[in-house]
């Protein structure tokens, strides 16, 4: 052994013994070959086989193959220039490496994950964005994100970042998120597993308004079993929940957003709720004129499905008195004549389709209205009617009018809203509407809900 140690060393010139000076003259190409090449080359090898594992393994496995490809070449320097010029190559190459292994370890071995950070605001008093963060150094590719609300138990997928995502911060011109709606406003409690290419990441976070302010609690845990790679919690959070317990680090600075992100969100919103129960408008919503939103809808129909669901309820209703009333244009008027053929194939006396009184020509989707003398009163054919227009967009509730005698029913039916919009957002269409009040659609809900009551 002792032989082998002294004649690989006898190799790259650290015998003990006088080195002849003429040595380096007498290396020849295959030498060069044999000796430091081939090592070097095998040792760069073993380190790329062993760089995912043990990067320091690696790196040191690099380091030993530049030493031994630099005595290689320090063999032919045989003037003072080679051998200067030598010790500038090796110090340069050397420093670049020492750098370069730098970043790269610090990149293997710091954690790399995904977070997500729900806005504090109650966008349209019903729904959050939920931010996606990345922290590390590491690109993570085929992301696809599950959140639990524990509170309902419901289940969202998303893979919308299919493609992966990058190192680096938000981009607040267009930042990564994803809408959730909470089953619990202001009471929220999520489990959010993350998985991507050779990641999994389980992410458990608590939301609740305490004292008017918006308080978190949260985790981030990389690997099962081990220490969270991300944990904080707000000091006014109620001791009922654990999450987070004993957490030195609020989540103040964490969950903080730059204010103009909000204004980067699609669908755009109208408004949101802050954790005191304010609602700050955004902007104002509006529908579109219905003659817009009638060239812009697809052509709807009856379809014979429909009509299946809807004959065996009505039939018995034979002979009842209908208006049909329509705005918009040609596509509705279609639309409404597919009513108006269908309820005359029933044995319905309809009247129309006729073009809504002035005042309702903002009228969408599919209204029914009735006399105002069965408000309080059970009235079975409507309920029917009501019933069997399931298959349909319209609006879940009667219109009571006292302009519409006991034994008519008016159907009106309007150009499709958008789908973000619901004809209950709408005030009711009036059959004798009032020049000097705002009629069906001239003004509507700020929201599709009611704002919930934070709890304090």
């Amino acid at each position: 052994m002792r032989r082998l140690v002294e004649r690989v060393m006898e190799t790259y010139g650290y015998s003990p013994k006088p080195v002849d000076p003429l040595g380096k003259q007498r290396q020849g190409f295959w030498d060069f070959i044999s000796k430091f090449l081939l090592p070097a080359v095998t040792l760069t090898s073993f380190g790329h086989w062993v760089f995912e594992p043990n990067a320091v393994v690696a790196s040191i496995a690099y380091a030993l193959a530049l030493a031994i490809l630099f005595r290689g070449l320090w063999a032919w320097c045989n003037t003072r220039a080679e051998s200067i010029a030598w010790v500038l190559a090796a110090g340069i190459t050397f420093s670049v490496f020492a750098w370069g292994d730098y970043i790269w370890i610090k990149r293997e071995w710091m954690s790399t994950f995904l977070y997500l950070i729900p806005s504090r605001e109650l966008i349209d008093c019903e729904r959050r964005a939920f931010f996606v963060n990345h922290s590390g150094l590491k690109g993570i590719q085929n992301v696809r994100i599950i959140v639990k609300d524990n509170k309902s138990g419901a289940v969202q997928e998303n893979d919308d970042f299919k493609t992966g995502i990058d190192p680096g911060p938000q981009n607040p011109d267009a930042p990564r998120y994803i809408w959730v709606t909470p089953s619990h406003p202001w009471d929220e409690d999520y489990t959010i597993t993350i998985t991507g290419t050779k990641f999994r990441s389980v992410q458990e976070i608590v939301l609740r308004s305490a004292k008017q302010n918006a308080q978190f609690a949260l985790q981030v845990t990389v690997d099962p079993g081990t220490k969270p790679v991300l944990k904080c919690r707000d000091p006014l959070l109620p001791d009922t929940y654990s999450l987070s317990r004993g957490s030195q680090d609020d989540c103040t600075a964490l969950t903080a957003l730059d204010a103009g992100i909000l204004s980067k969100l699609k669908p755009e919103i109208y408004g949101f709720q802050r954790p005191n129960g304010d609602f700050t408008m955004v902007r104002l919503r509006k529908l579109p004129p219905a003659f817009d939103l009638d060239s812009q809808s697809e052509d709807r129909h009856l379809t014979e499905y429909q009509q299946a669901i809807m004959r065996p309820r009505l039939f018995r209703y034979r002979g009842t008195k209908l208006l049909i009333l329509y705005a918009g244009g040609p596509k509705t008027l279609a639309y409404a004549t597919s009513f108006r053929d269908f309820f005359r194939s029933l044995g319905w006396r309809v009247d129309g389709p006729r073009f809504v009184p002035v005042g309702d020509e903002e009228l969408v989707d599919v209204q029914v209205s009735i006399s105002n003398r069965y408000w309080n009163t059970p009235y079975s054919m409507a309920n029917d009617l009501m019933s069997a227009l399931g298959g349909t967009k319209h609006r879940q509730r009667f219109v009571y009018d006292d302009a519409v005698p006991p034994d008519l029913i008016v159907l009106w039916v309007g150009p499709k809203s958008p789908d973000n919009f619901k004809p209950d957002d709408c005030a009711p269409a009036a059959l004798r509407p009032k020049p000097t009040e705002h009629n069906t659609c001239e003004m509507v809900s700020q929201t599709n809900t009611l704002c919930p009551f934070p709890p304090q």
